[in-house]
């Protein structure tokens, strides 16, 4: 899916996320990880990336795996901001709290951030996890 360049992209992705979450059956706390992690990549690649951020997300049985594309080159890096930092912290916050994360430059001119969440299984009504 192709996003506007907009700061309310990351609203648009997030309501996307949510949606392919709650038909998946994903359990609430990684649908709200996953909305922060993907909230944090779209907002970087409006204010970065330049160009229309491409969002794809793929659920698999055992994970899910959320990527945005952009425009811009080179590979972001992980600040170490002050936690009272009002910016700087998205790339921390996806290192903290993705299962796994990377950075896959195309062309040269373009790049793909991307995180992926281990899924945890749904338990059973009535049945209690171990």
């Amino acid at each position: 899916m192709t996003l506007d360049p907009a700061e309310l992209s990351a609203h648009t992705a997030r309501d996307v996320l949510r949606t392919v979450c709650t038909e998946a059956r994903i359990v609430s706390e990684t649908i709200e990880t996953a909305l922060l992690l993907v909230s944090e990549l779209v907002t970087n690649a409006v204010v970065h990336g330049g160009g229309r951020p491409a969002l794809d997300i793929d659920v698999r049985p055992d994970l899910m795996h959320v990527s945005v594309s952009d425009n811009a080159p080179g590979t972001p890096h992980v600040a170490h901001e002050p936690v009272t930092s009002e910016h700087g912290r998205g790339l921390f916050l996806v290192e903290t709290l993705a299962s796994r994360w990377g950075v896959q430059p195309s062309d040269g001119n373009n790049k793909t951030v991307w995180f992926e969440l281990d899924r945890v299984p749904r338990t059973p009504p009535g049945l209690r996890p171990v």
